[in-house]
């Protein structure tokens, strides 16, 4: 019953907080939530997805102008409903961190990983921000809630994380290779390792399966085969040619009737030659950006200007993003420390393996190799809270006397 409480306390916190923002602030679409808003207005127009009717595209991945659109054609272009369900995307996702929390570590963890997702600014912030963060992380996280799942036998676990990571892939097509990264976080534990393989391949034919309608579209759209979108090449050229510092660039010249796909392939070999020709300073900037990808975040103030100063004035901007560039420092650093106590009661391997470590690794690593914005760190913030989680649990054992001890629970060896 306890138990229970905390997690209400929390989900009530954390819903409390972002209703207060969303009623606060209004709905201003910038930049990406222009873009956003467009494509989900024409989708639900004229049923093309693209900037307008007769140029249809796939440069962004449809699922959160899809999300979008269905609201606009139940409600009207309002901003209300998609405020409600970002209210509720960012409560679930709190919900959610506690129920991992729980399993991959432990009730303490648990509660106070959920207390600062509950808190998190930028999350909270977010809530008024046409984007693709909060509906990815929602359903990143659902996928591992049925990985995870003790209720489902293996089968019901592999189709419903395919589901997910399978719909997560419409909103940003890296979530694909998630049932690959969970199965080998299994590694260490040999007959864990290969009892996960069937529930892996199940996980990964599912999420190829979802995605094959909107492949079949982009084909006949583009005339040759397109995956979920025409951006991969075009995001490694942005970070990988002689004028990138690793962050968003203006593509060259585009006309008005260029074939998408045949420009993001162009740029991605253009990258791959750069990459090739200077393969040591490609490692080493890699390494730049996946260190300056969690630098900064302060982009849920930004894409909120026009409304914070609409309501409260441009002088409430600076307090704000010291607010959400504070919080962060201090989480970032918090789960830098709960990593350190983790290798030092588990060891590295163990540690290093673990599917929160690997889960932040592995989506650091993809922008690190391609284009990097702070924001693109936003669906590694529940895992990020987990093992600051750590750190506070760690601190507060140690003032009551206790050793700085954690255990880390062997999550699906029952299977």
């Amino acid at each position: 019953m306890k138990n229970v409480k905390a997690i209400f306390v929390v989900l009530a916190l954390a819903f409390t907080f972002r209703l207060a923002w969303a009623v606060s602030i209004p709905v201003v679409p910038l930049s990406d939530s222009a873009a956003y808003d467009k494509f989900a207005s024409v989708l639900a127009e004229y049923g093309v997805y693209g900037w307008t009717p007769d140029q249809p595209s796939a440069y962004w991945p449809v699922g959160t102008s899809a999300i979008y659109a269905a609201l606009y054609l139940v409600f009207g272009h309002s901003y209300t409903p998609i405020v409600v369900l970002n209210v509720v995307l960012g409560t679930a996702i709190v919900g959610m961190t506690v129920w991992l929390g729980r399993c991959l570590f432990d009730a303490n963890v648990a509660f106070v990983g959920g207390c600062l997702m509950a808190i998190w600014p930028s999350e909270i912030a977010y809530v008024t921000i046409l984007g693709s963060e909060l509906p990815f992380t929602f359903l990143v996280l659902l996928g591992f809630v049925a990985w995870y799942s003790r209720r489902l036998n293996t089968t019901a676990c592999g189709a419903s994380t395919g589901l997910a990571f399978g719909a997560a892939s419409y909103v940003r097509p890296i979530a694909l290779l998630l049932p690959i990264v969970l199965w080998l976080t299994a590694l260490p534990n040999w007959r864990k390792w290969r009892a996960q393989l069937p529930m892996a391949l199940l996980a990964l034919a599912v999420t190829g399966a979802t995605i094959v309608p909107w492949s079949i579209r982009n084909t006949k759209v583009f005339g040759e085969f397109v995956l979920l979108s025409t951006n991969g090449g075009s995001n490694m050229w942005m970070g990988n040619n002689p004028d990138s510092d690793g962050s968003y660039m203006s593509l060259p010249t585009i006309t008005a009737n260029v074939n998408e796909s045949k420009l993001d392939r162009a740029l991605g070999e253009q990258a791959k030659r750069y990459i090739f020709s200077h393969p040591i300073a490609f490692v080493l900037r890699s390494i730049k950006k996946a260190v300056l990808l969690h630098v900064g975040e302060t982009i849920a103030v930004h894409w909120n200007t026009e409304g914070i100063k609409r309501r409260f004035g441009e002088s409430a901007l600076f307090p704000l993003k010291l607010i959400t560039q504070g919080f962060w420092t201090g989480a970032l650093l918090l789960a830098l420390s709960g990593l350190v106590i983790m290798m030092r009661a588990n060891g590295i391997v163990s540690t290093m393996m673990h599917p929160v470590v690997v889960t932040w690794g592995y989506f650091t690593a993809i922008f690190a190799v391609t284009a990097i914005q702070d924001r693109y760190h936003f669906p590694s913030h529940p895992f990020i809270a987990m093992l600051a989680a750590i750190a506070i649990v760690g601190v507060a054992r140690l003032a009551h006397g206790q050793s700085l001890w954690l255990t880390t629970k062997d999550i699906g060896a029952q299977r």
